[in-house]
């Protein structure tokens, strides 16, 4: 575990333990801040565990987890934020789009709080962001594979979080779709500055994607820095 420190602005802050089974252990310690950094290692490493731990679907069995100044988990307090407390947006691989919702119907479903106008206004900002506003009366099952990830990232983001956890979702994608899509993510993140944590086993994806990157393995972070120096294509791949 590391030791505690001042949180800095827009960093996310993770500490997890958690015996995930008799022979697995998640036990790593890392910060994410402000821009992309991949969580990179090959199937089984436990990367999509932290992510859930993250996001409050998982619980570790202690350890600490923060965004900025708020504590979203703290075995030592005794602090556990719901998934909903937490201001983090999930997308998971699946996507899990509402197949009888529209474009529209699935990405204000993200603000079942906020008054009919304003839901509509978000809405119809974030499909122009993501270049979706021509679909926004289709069906998931009427779109490709590259306008489902941009409806599924535009559900997420519409919330205004304050992080953004990625678990492989443009894996099936082809590469300048999944070019595309990480462009229009830059931009979006350009003005809010939030952190985003990508999940990949791919050293390819890792090396185009990340600012940083963390490499797990066992359960735990093996090293951490700029991806060219740590990652070879023909070490991994």
């Amino acid at each position: 575990m590391v030791v505690e420190r001042a949180q800095r602005l827009n960093v996310l802050t993770a500490e997890i333990r958690l015996q995930i089974s008799s022979s697995f252990q998640l036990d790593c310690a890392f910060e994410v801040p402000s821009g992309f950094t991949v969580l990179f290692g090959h199937s089984g490493a436990g990367k999509t565990s932290v992510l859930d731990c993250i996001a409050g679907i998982k619980t570790p069995d202690c350890g600490k987890i923060a965004m900025n100044n708020q504590v979203l988990f703290d075995s030592k307090q005794g602090l556990n934020l719901w998934p909903s407390q937490r201001r983090l947006a999930y997308v998971f691989q699946s996507l899990a789009l509402f197949p009888h919702l529209s474009v529209a119907e699935n990405v204000s479903y993200g603000l079942p709080h906020e008054p009919s106008n304003t839901a509509t206004e978000r809405t119809r900002k974030m499909l122009a962001q993501f270049g979706i506003e021509g679909l926004q009366d289709r069906k998931p099952g009427d779109l490709s594979g590259g306008e489902r990830q941009r409806v599924a990232l535009a559900r997420s983001l519409v919330t205004e979080p304050h992080a953004l956890l990625l678990d492989e979702p443009l894996a099936a994608l082809d590469r300048p779709t999944r070019k595309n899509i990480v462009t229009d993510l830059r931009n979006w993140n350009t003005a809010r500055t939030v952190p985003v944590l990508y999940v990949t086993h791919s050293v390819r994806e890792a090396l185009a994607l990340g600012e940083r990157v963390l490499v797990m393995e066992g359960g735990r972070i093996i090293a951490s820095g700029p991806p060219a120096e740590l990652l070879n294509p023909e070490d991994w791949d």
